[in-house]
């Protein structure tokens, strides 16, 4: 059952003839509350948030008319809308259960049909939404919903309050479920979509995010640079799980692909495997915005390779022999999701290899630029403005014999974030001894410790290089003497992140 909430003060108790009874949930997008229509029957009206511009709200309207030709049987059905008035609001049809955030939070991992029910039910949805031209854009646990007759898919789609057609960067999403291209500047897009899909999986069959939690720059880093532990996967979706987590956009598997293979049915042979780049149960090469092939711009053919279905490689190189088949053997996901397979499977199978449906105009545009963002130096340069270092780069100079006299002592400070995703802010310490080569750094909230080894010294600046902080982000810090204090810059090695402030020494 759902829980639902009592309504707050302010809370609005009608909106264009449906009763308001409670709450369900808040997000980034606004309220959602249960309502009732007219004839009693229960609906989710989802209040966003005020402030939306003209051009979001001409989106919204557009999105709206794709999102009605969206299969209802796997997602939760629009029934209507009001976008122009003072608090714009979405009606859908009440799904009456627990999202899988707090399924798992409240009963553990799921195993068995019950994760593979989740697996081909959201993988159905995925499917059903991009072939109507849409992107989810925010896939996670708690935007699926476990209701009676199976999962749910919601919040897809919609527009955000914070973006607009003049946006020119910034992901849309949940920080742990953005997929690497998200982070390097690419809009969403149907591979995005299915990176989250994978990593949604993994967290239903760990109870754990697939790439951790915490500080925010240190998931970004490590969706960026590893790959997460599959060993709570069960075997036949493991591999399938895999390649959907691959850096490369290019080389996921389509919705339509996973959904196929995942019911057992062979897609069109001669596809290429799974990324180069994902190496199974450890690291995997970082994601290179520079080299990565941009998604294709149609949503059933979206970021296939040349010639075709899906892949037949399974990661690490290995022929697959068989298709993946993880409903072999389990009647009750077999019977649970007959009906919506039925339904979609044929049209499915019928789509691969021919020519892919032209994206609606109303729709979001897939088209990537084959440009990457242009990451942002790693390194930080002293100027002659503030009289340090002349204008040389301290990262270039050479390293000193140990920390010098000037720069002993335990410091603290606030830093925040100049450039990249991230808003977060943080208070850090660091502890520094004359003559050694090297001192301690803290990120107490994050219980993130480090060492800081010198790297180069110029005029009145110094370079350490960040490192053995497998909680937080590795990189280059730059602390600069200004009067008594430290100025501090901390750069990542993909150019993706900077983070600046002010320490002061412990008296």
């Amino acid at each position: 059952m759902t829980m639902v909430a009592p309504l707050e003060p302010d809370d609005p108790r009608t909106l264009g003839g449906f009763r308001i009874s409670g709450r369900l949930g808040e997000g980034g997008q606004g309220v959602v509350y249960l309502g009732h229509a007219p004839d009693g029957a229960p609906v989710a009206v989802k209040v966003l948030k005020t402030g939306l511009d003209p051009v979001v709200r001409a989106r919204l309207a557009r999105e709206l008319d794709v999102l009605r030709s969206v299969a209802p049987f796997c997602t939760a059905r629009v029934i209507t809308a009001m976008v122009d008035g003072r608090e714009p609001y979405v009606v859908s049809e009440f799904v009456d259960g627990p999202s899988l955030q707090q399924r798992v939070a409240a009963s553990g991992p799921l195993r068995g049909g019950e994760l593979e029910r989740l697996a081909v039910g959201t993988a159905t949805a995925l499917a059903a939404i991009h072939g109507a031209g849409i992107v989810h854009r925010d896939f996670k646990p708690a935007n699926v919903l476990l209701g009676p007759d199976g999962p749910r898919v919601v919040d897809f789609g919609i527009a955000r309050h914070d973006e607009s057609e003049t946006m020119t960067a910034g992901p849309v999403g949940t920080p742990a479920y953005l997929a690497p291209e998200q982070i390097a500047g690419h809009p969403a897009s149907p591979a995005s979509d299915v990176f989250a899909w994978g990593a949604t999986i993994v967290f239903a069959a760990s109870g754990r995010a697939a790439f951790g939690a915490g500080n925010v720059a240190a998931v970004l880093h490590r969706i960026m640079t590893t790959f997460p532990d599959l060993t709570p996967v069960p075997p036949p979706l493991r591999a399938l799980v895999e390649r959907c987590l691959a850096k490369d956009p290019a080389v996921r598997p389509t919705a339509r692909d996973l959904l196929l293979e995942l019911v057992g049915t062979p897609t069109v042979p001669g596809r290429t495997g799974a990324a180069a780049n994902v190496s199974p149960g450890g690291p995997a090469q970082p994601y290179d915005p520079t080299s990565a092939t941009s998604p294709s711009a149609s949503p059933a053919g979206a970021h296939t390779a040349p010639g075709g279905g899906a892949a037949d490689t399974m990661p690490g190189g290995g022929r697959g022999g068989s298709r993946l088949r993880v409903l072999a053997g389990a009647g009750a996901a077999v019977v649970a999701l007959g009906i919506t397979a039925a339904l979609l499977v044929p049209r499915l199978a019928a789509m691969s290899g021919g020519p892919s449906p032209t994206p609606l105009p109303t729709a979001p545009s897939y088209v990537q630029s084959t440009e990457a963002a242009s990451p942002a130096p790693t390194g930080a340069t002293t100027t002659d403005a503030g009289g340090y270092g002349g204008g040389t780069d301290p990262a270039t100079a050479s390293a000193p014999a140990g920390i010098p006299q000037a720069f002993e002592g335990k410091w603290r400070g606030h830093i925040a974030p100049t450039a990249g995703l991230l808003t977060s802010e943080y208070d850090i310490e660091i502890e520094l001894k004359a003559g050694e080569p090297s001192g301690r750094w803290k990120e107490p909230a994050n219980s993130c410790d480090g060492t800081l080894r010198l790297t180069g010294a110029s005029g009145s600046a110094l370079t350490f290089r960040l490192e053995d902080v497998p909680k937080c982000v590795p990189g280059d810090v730059v602390l600069t003497r200004r009067g008594n204090a430290l100025a501090y810059r901390h750069t990542d090695d993909l150019g993706l992140f900077a983070y600046e402030g002010t320490l002061t020494k412990d008296s």
